[in-house]
Formats: structure tokens, C-alpha cells, sequence
């Protein structure tokens, strides 16, 4: 009987492709009850509506009841909070009503819930209508092809791009609301937020980072200041958080980081590393004659003036040239000789190019995608930035990878199923070309900025 049992399990069992090609049918069939589900929840929202228009009291938590209601009643249904039924509630109304595209594709389950959490996440700020319908119209493509993770830069990008006022003047607006806030939490701790530019932000946090990994790989005994004759490499058992945490600290109240061994009278070590981030200019936008945003990584767009503040204080400028129509890096360039085929490829790339991973380049490793050993050439047609997870992957199983052109890579999986990773280009729109125009040149600038001043904005 044992081996009857086994036989007709081991027969029975399905091949990998087919419980991959399983796993995404289930996919699309959850995404489609989970937009019907929406679709409940707005319909139940709307009859709320109706009724709070019939109630005659002008108390607004009068008003608020028959909503209040209908979500207390869907919550005790679902087996959730009323107060989390009625922000799913608000959702669903909004995806319903003003992203009709968007409902269209998680309808047909073609994008999952989390894409549409992305999508109105990023189109928050969006109160025009006409800019609600473009940014619909333009996200829902962007969505059916990439990760949620990918589809956040973009989406907010997207959203930036159809608001009605410029970005100089809605940064204007922002700026001025940059502040720091201290707010107290339990058991002798506090929090510290603030809100600052774009750049400066990450600069910050870049900065943090390198830091941190710093100090961890010199107090373990693998950096490259070696260790001192008196000191034995020790086991740092802090996380990389509760690091930089340390770091933020240190630097607010003395200036330079008191956690540093390495720091001496010339304020080397941990106090010598400097933030990088990485920005795209247009060069129209650079000398002056538009005023098209520039790019942060993918991540944010930066407003013309505060990009030019940053590509004056650069050390250096890598020309980026891209396609016309679809912003893909062809060429780069830079005035003095340097590691031109590196930049090349960050500018490229700016993430890892497994289908997927957003890990920035400056934690990756440039593989060869047909090995050197093996005849690969170092060229721009052979590399392409991976970060180690996929980097590892692509060796050690069966994945596989080619490069297409335009530095498109097609992976192949072990079930023989392919996935089409494209450069993601820069997110702001290039400037119009004229019928006399070269073909392959919108003449990008793009600035690695070493290091980052504050400036008055």
C-alpha cells in the first residue's frame, strides 16, 4: 500500500512551469476579487453619501453617522476595524471614480492591489481632474509592467508631471514648509522628523549609510585603514539602523562623529565621507532656456533651480546622451578623462537589472552578462549592473540572462519563461526635437554629486 501511495504521488506531482503558471492564474484571480471587493466597498460608500445629503442636522458628526454606520457594518462582516473599513472605503471610492483605467486593469487582474495602493498614493496631491485623468491614463502602463517597488518612483514622477502648476512653483510652496519636529514616544525615547528637500534628504541618508558599513567593516577588521596594533577586531552587534542612528546623533551634537576610531586632527575617517547622489539634468534646463525638472535616481524630481545650484558645486559632469522618444542611455561622455564606461552604465542602469530589484548601482557589481573567461567582452553591450542576490542567482542556478540592445536584458527562468528588464531612462520628458535635430542626442547632464552644501533655496 506504502508503495501504491508513493507511486501515484511522484505521478501526480506538477512540473515547475506548471506551478508557476499556477501561481500567476491565482494571482490574477485574487487581484480580481480584490477589486470586486473594492467595488462593494465603494458602492456601500456611495449609498453613505446619499444618505448624509438627506440628513438635515448641520452637525458634522451628525452628518458623519450614516457612513460611520455603513462602515461599522462592513468592518463587522469582514472581521476588521470600522476604522480601516472606512479608509478602504475612501480608497475604493477614489479608484472607482477617478482612475477608471486603473480599475479597468486590477479588474482584469493585470495589476495587483498593491499597484493601486502605489497609484493613489503617489496621486494624492492630484485635484484636477483632467490631471487625475492623464496621470491614470499614463500609470496604469507603467504599473501592468513593473513591481510595485519600481512603479513608486515612477508614479510619483508621473503625478509630479500632470499637476497644472510647474514644479518650480509647487516646490517654492513645499520648501517653505521645511522644518524639524520632536515628538516624544514611550519608554524614555523620542523621535526626531524632518522635512527637507528631496536631495538633501537622501544625501543625508546616503552619507549615514556609508558610514555606518564603515565603521561596522573597520571595527570587524575588514577596511581598508586596517586595524591599530593595540586593538583587536571586535564583533559590532548593532544593526546598520541602530548605526546610523548613533552616527545622526554624534554628528548634530559635536560635529564629527564621536563613534569614529579613525577620526584624527584631519578630520579623516567616518567625518571624510562625503554624500553622493545622483542627478539628471536636462541641458536645456542647465543653461537656462527651460525649465523641465531633473531627475533624482528615479526616485523624485528636483526643481531647475535647486538642479543648477547642484551641477554648479559638482566636480564633475557626465554628458548623457538618450533616445528621443523612449529617454534610453545610448552614449556618455565626460570633458576629463575618467572611468567613462562605468559612468556609462550607472547612468544607464541606476538600479540592479534583475526583472524587479530597484538596489541602486552604487551597491552593485557590474557583471559581464556572457563571462570574460569565457570570450565576453568589456563593453557596454556585455555589462549591466547586478546587485549581489541577482548576481549570485544568474551563476549559481539556472537563470540566464542576454542583452537585447539599448542595454535591454531578456532573463530566461528555469522554466523557460522570459522577462524583458528595460533601462529605466530619466523621468522627467525630454525637450522637444526639431526636424534638423540629431537623432540620439537630448544633451542630459548628468551630475554624481560628491558632495552636498547646504543651501538657502
Amino acid at each position: 500500500m506504502s508503495e501504491n501511495t508513493t507511486t501515484q504521488h511522484s505521478a501526480g506531482k506538477r512540473t515547475r512551469a506548471e506551478v508557476v503558471l499556477s501561481a500567476e492564474s491565482r494571482l490574477a484571480q485574487i487581484a480580481q476579487l480584490q477589486a470586486g471587493l473594492a467595488e462593494d466597498l465603494a458602492e456601500g460608500g456611495r449609498m453613505a453619501l446619499a444618505e448624509m445629503r438627506l440628513t438635515p442636522s448641520r452637525d458634522s458628526r451628525e452628518r458623519e453617522i450614516p457612513m460611520r454606520s455603513m462602515a461599522a457594518e462592513l468592518a463587522a462582516a469582514l472581521r476588521m476595524s470600522d476604522r480601516t473599513t472606512q479608509n478602504r472605503i475612501d480608497e475604493a471610492m477614489d479608484v472607482t471614480e477617478h482612475y477608471p483605467e486603473t480599475f479597468a486593469s486590477w479588474s482584469a487582474g493585470r495589476i495587483s492591489e498593491r499597484h493601486v495602493q502605489e497609484i493613489l498614493r503617489a496621486g494624492i496631491n492630484l485635484t484636477d481632474a483632467a490631471a487625475k485623468a492623464r496621470y491614470d491614463h499614463e500609470v496604469v502602463e507603467v504599473a501592468e509592467a513593473e513591481t510595485p517597488g519600481r512603479l513608486r518612483g515612477f508614479a510619483a514622477a508621473l503625478a509630479k508631471k500632470a499637476q497644472p502648476r510647474t514644479l518650480e512653483e509647487r516646490f517654492e510652496d513645499a520648501n517653505a514648509t521645511r522644518t524639524v519636529r520632536l515628538f516624544d514616544l514611550a519608554d524614555g525615547m523620542s523621535s526626531i522628523n524632518a522635512v527637507l528637500p528631496s536631495v538633501q534628504a537622501h544625501g543625508i541618508f546616503n552619507r549615514l549609510t556609508q558610514q555606518a558599513r564603515a565603521l561596522k567593516d573597520f571595527r570587524a577588521g575588514r577596511s581598508d585603514y586596517g586595524t591599530r596594533e593595540h586593538e583587536q577586531p571586535v564583533d559590532d552587534h548593532r544593526t546598520t539602523d541602530q548605526i546610523r542612528a548613533d552616527l545622526f546623533s554624534d554628528m548634530l551634537l559635536t560635529s564629527v562623529p564621536s563613534l569614529d576610531p579613525l577620526a584624527g586632527d584631519d578630520c579623516g575617517g567616518l567625518g571624510a565621507i562625503k554624500a553622493i547622489v545622483q542627478v539628471t539634468v536636462p541641458a536645456t534646463t542647465l543653461a537656462g532656456t527651460s525649465s523641465t525638472p531633473a531627475d533624482l535616481s528615479g526616485l523624485s524630481l528636483v526643481d531647475p533651480e535647486s538642479a543648477r545650484r547642484l551641477a554648479g558645486t559638482a566636480p564633475g559632469w557626465d554628458r548623457v546622451f538618450t533616445r528621443p522618444v523612449t529617454g534610453t542611455v545610448v552614449a556618455v561622455d565626460r570633458y576629463r578623462p575618467t572611468d567613462q564606461l562605468k559612468r556609462q552604465l550607472r547612468a544607464r542602469d541606476q538600479h540592479c537589472r534583475f526583472v524587479g530589484c530597484r538596489m541602486p548601482t552604487h551597491r552593485c557589481d557590474i557583471d559581464h552578462t556572457v563571462d570574460a573567461a569565457l570570450g565576453g567582452p568589456t563593453h557596454q553591450h556585455n555589462l549591466a549592473h547586478l546587485c549581489r542576490r541577482h548576481h549570485s542567482l544568474k551563476h549559481a542556478s539556472k537563470w540566464s540572462v542576454k542583452q537585447r540592445g539599448d542595454g535591454v536584458l531578456e532573463w530566461t527562468s528555469p522554466t523557460g519563461r522570459r522577462y524583458t528588464d528595460k533601462p529605466p531612462g530619466v523621468a522627467f520628458e525630454p525637450d522637444p526635437l526639431g526636424l534638423n535635430d540629431p537623432p540620439d542626442a537630448t544633451g542630459t547632464v548628468h551630475a554624481p554629486m560628491q558632495h552636498i552644501e547646504p543651501a538657502p533655496f
